[in-house]
């Protein structure tokens, strides 16, 4: 039940957990570590037993069982049990005896290690609980209780159900370990992280305790050091604090600047910490992870695990080169497909491509109506993977018709008129749908209806484009320069002050509801609270009334405006309001926009415009509504999207029997689909279409990520930190500076962070990359950004207060930078 670190070895992972069974094995192999024991995974079994707690876990587990809200409710349950229970008399003498064997009120680290923590295939670092600077038994056997409470810790519960690990498969470990109260401590890596050159050893080292690297709390020194003992390169780290023991626990303290500049480690111990990497690597025949410390000259190890986020080179780099190759945006190009980008931050299945180039194509037709060739649309192959345009550009024999193209487009007042009509035809039109069955509907009726909605959305896009957004385009930087004759920093966006549009009425009516839910304390209480979009529609009257009726307005507004199928709007995805209104209602400040604003602005434009002023006036109008017109027209092909959606629903159930469209009939083109449907049933040509485009989907993620890095290349400021992961990513930032902003992240997201630790790990499975003020190539930000394979960029010291929600970012972790774009 309770074993000494020297009666452990590294096969005894199920009784000791991966952290003990790696102590008692560095002592095996006669490496210097402090001493300890391990109360043995066993013991936690029988804590759970003679207290009554295994058969609850067991019976709840099974109620909750693939919901991970019900889950982690019930994990805080099994928290409270387990705290507040007591261990039996005679393992309380068991512990107390070897605690007191190691001294008198000796310092201690307590530390979990959990049964599947620190194995060769997955990276459980840091999910369970450590303590460091306990004294006393009755300190150790809370802290050991607070160990076993953290196996059921939200974070480790969470993780384990994404990962797909069985949560009654785990059990825990606690390793009871002599502190050293070091001077200097950190990470070794005994392969280079990032290049995985196996030649190569990585050394992270900072002042004080190890948590400060650990943890990323500061930005340490980087060594990298050949097998050999060459020390290559040698990067000084800002190390502004450092850990050290304070009368109970641990304090965090201020390094003087001086040490700051200096190196942390000089070469004798750089040189034994490279020998203790050897020989540890030597013994356990694979890479290392190892934390160590140093106090009077004297190195310990405190921890040595498998490197888990290593991953072998494939064919895979060469083949998404092979697609981009020869891909050279122009500058104009990159100036077009810049905006074009930002609305298509991940890949697309086949047919949502379709549906989504239905819109897109629309752009190009005109301008071929004018006699201009202008190919803009990201171009897809027969596997599905997506890259970008060709940029093909040229005349064709419309070009006679150009100067009559247009005179209908700078036509303000007539293209007004257009778009009020059209838009009360979509509108009526698409209104129709809202009464259909699509749960019942035949495999023909589906046909129909797709090929109805096909034709529908490329019909809505070219009036939408011809005469809002053409219009739009050709005098905006008119009026950008004339708005800047008043004020320099002025765009023509500013014309679109006070404007009741789509977005903005979206945003009122959300302000409007949180005032309102700030004076039913319950409600607000219970929206802050977490609890769920369906279980505050079912408790609260009052907030059944007012989501009512704001999705009965906004109810079709999507996550992601320019995906078909990926998509999903409030009504799909209610709870996304309620992570929308928390942050306002945390906060007091008043969202209402200023309704003076445009009326100050056209004063000022009058004065700077003279005559003419009359005219631009009108012309102004138009402007404004064009820009209603294009949020409006938006809104039409969303509402459109939601109800195809449930068409694809139907026919994937009548031509596979399930409703996972994405994994199925989402992967054929339109054609192929709408054929397959006249048919009535899919061939053995459209499965094995359906098998491979889902197989190469994965590349096809990686592909269009690394052809929106050629458009953002060249170009923005940049920041320069620690590569954490390798890679390259472009995106939208999302900076989260603490768990109740986590609802911010949105799928290709880049995440901005001060640090992260293992309760931010859910996020990294949306994370298209990490960027951290903090931090290292060994901190927990890379280590779990190399386990999902995003890079990561760290120490860079500001990007949350230099970067803000929305700004573009360019991610290169080979190189170590961040370029706002």
């Amino acid at each position: 039940m309770v074993l000494d670190f020297i009666d452990i070895k590294k096969e005894d992972i199920s009784l000791a957990g991966g952290k003990g069974a790696n102590l008692g094995e560095l002592i095996s192999a006669d490496i210097n570590v402090p001493k300890g024991f391990v109360i043995t995974s066993d013991s936690y079994k029988a804590f759970l037993k003679e207290n009554g707690i295994e058969e609850i876990i067991r019976n709840k587990l099974r109620e909750v069982y693939g919901d991970e809200i019900k889950l982690l409710k019930a994990a805080e349950y099994f928290r409270e049990l387990i705290r507040s229970k007591d261990f039996s008399a005679e393992t309380k003498k068991l512990i107390a005896d070897k605690y007191n064997s190691l001294g008198e009120n000796i310092r201690v680290a307590i530390r979990s290690s959990a049964t599947a923590e620190d194995l060769p295939d997955a990276s459980f670092a840091g999910q369970q609980e450590s303590y460091l600077n306990v004294v006393g038994i009755d300190d150790v056997l809370l802290q050991i209780r607070n160990c076993y409470a953290s196996l059921w810790g939200n974070r480790s519960v969470s993780y384990r159900f994404h990962q797909g690990y069985d949560q009654t498969a785990l059990s825990i470990a606690v390793v009871v370990q002599k502190m050293v109260e070091s001077e200097k401590a950190g990470v070794l890596f005994t392969v280079n992280p990032l290049s995985r050159n196996t030649n190569e050893m990585q050394i992270n080292a900072s002042y004080g305790l190890g948590e400060s690297v650990v943890s990323g709390r500061v930005t340490p020194d980087s060594y990298i050091v050949t097998k050999t003992g060459k020390l290559i390169e040698t990067t000084i780290g800002s190390k502004e604090t450092k850990i050290v023991y304070g009368n109970k626990n641990t304090v965090e303290i201020a390094v003087d600047e001086e040490a700051q500049k200096k190196r942390v480690l000089d070469d004798n111990e750089i040189s034994g910490l490279l020998n203790c990497g050897l020989k540890i690597e030597k013994h356990y025949g694979m890479p290392m992870d190892i934390e160590w410390a140093i106090k009077d000259s004297n190195i310990y190890i405190l921890q040595a695990r498998a490197i888990t986020t290593l991953r072998k080179n494939t064919d895979e780099d060469a083949l998404i080169k092979n697609y981009i190759k020869g891909t050279k945006p122009t500058k104009s190009m990159r100036k077009n497909l810049a905006f074009q980008l930002e609305k298509m931050p991940f890949a697309y299945r086949v047919l949502d491509y379709d549906f989504i180039m239905a819109i897109n194509d629309q752009k190009s037709k005109i301008f071929g109506e004018a006699g201009i060739i202008f190919d803009s649309d990201p171009q897809i192959d027969n596997d599905g993977i997506q890259t970008l345009p060709k940029g093909k550009k040229g005349i064709n024999k419309n070009i006679f018709h150009f100067f009559k193209i247009l005179k209908q487009i700078k036509d303000f007042d007539s293209c007004a008129a257009m778009c009020k009509e059209f838009m009360h035809r979509y509108e009526e039109e698409i209104s129709m749908h809202k009464d259909k069955d699509f749960e019942n509907m035949s495999l023909q009726e589906c046909r129909e209806f797709l090929e109805y909605s096909y034709k529908l959305t490329k019909d809505l896009s070219y009036d939408r484009f011809k005469y809002a957004l053409f219009p739009t385009m050709l005098v905006f930087d008119k009026y950008t320069k004339l708005l800047q004759r008043i004020n320099p920093k002025y765009t023509a966006f500013d014309l679109y002050k006070s404007l009741d549009n789509k977005t903005s009425t979206v945003n009122k009516d959300i302000s409007d509801m949180a005032k309102e839910i700030s004076k039913h304390s319950k409600l607000r209480e219970a929206i802050l609270s977490g609890e769920s979009y369906k279980s505050l529609y079912t408790k609260f009257d009052d907030f059944k009334t007012m989501s009512d009726r704001f999705l009965q307005n906004n109810g079709f507004k999507s996550d992601y405006n320019c995906y078909c199928l990926e998509a999903k709007t409030f009504i799909e995805d209610p709870d996304r309001l309620i992570n929308i209104l928390k942050p306002i209602l945390l906060s007091a400040s008043d969202q209402n926009k200023i309704l003076e604003d445009f009326d100050e602005l056209m004063k000022e434009l009058e004065v700077v415009s003279g005559k003419k002023y009359k005219s631009i006036k009108a012309d102004i109008q138009n402007f404004r509504y064009f820009h209603i017109v294009r949020e409006e027209s938006q809104y039409l092909w969303e509402s459109l999207f939601f109800y195809v959606r449930k068409c694809v629903t139907r026919a994937n159930l009548l031509l596979l029997e399930n409703k996972d469209y994405k994994t199925g009939i989402a992967n054929l083109f339109f054609n192929e689909l709408i054929k397959a449907m006249h048919r009535g049933y899919l061939d053995k040509s459209d499965l094995e279409n359906i098998k491979n485009r889902n197989k190469k989907f994965p590349l096809s993620i990686k592909v269009w990520e690394a052809s929106k890095l050629l458009v953002f290349e060249a170009e923005g400021d940049i920041l320069k930190g620690v590569s954490g992961s390798f890679g390259k990513a472009v995106g939208r930032a999302c900076i989260i500076h603490s768990p109740s902003e986590f609802y911010k992240m949105q799928k290709g997201d880049i995440l901005v962070c001060h640090l992260t630790d293992p309760e931010w790990t859910p996020l990294f499975e949306s994370a298209s990359a990490v960027v951290a003020d903090t931090g290292a190539a060994l901190s927990h930000a890379a280590i779990v950004a190399r386990e999902y394979g995003i890079p990561a960029v760290l120490g860079v010291g500001f990007a949350t207060t230099k970067y803000k929600d929305g700004d573009m970012l360019q991610v290169d972790g080979d190189k170590g930078t961040v370029r706002g774009l």
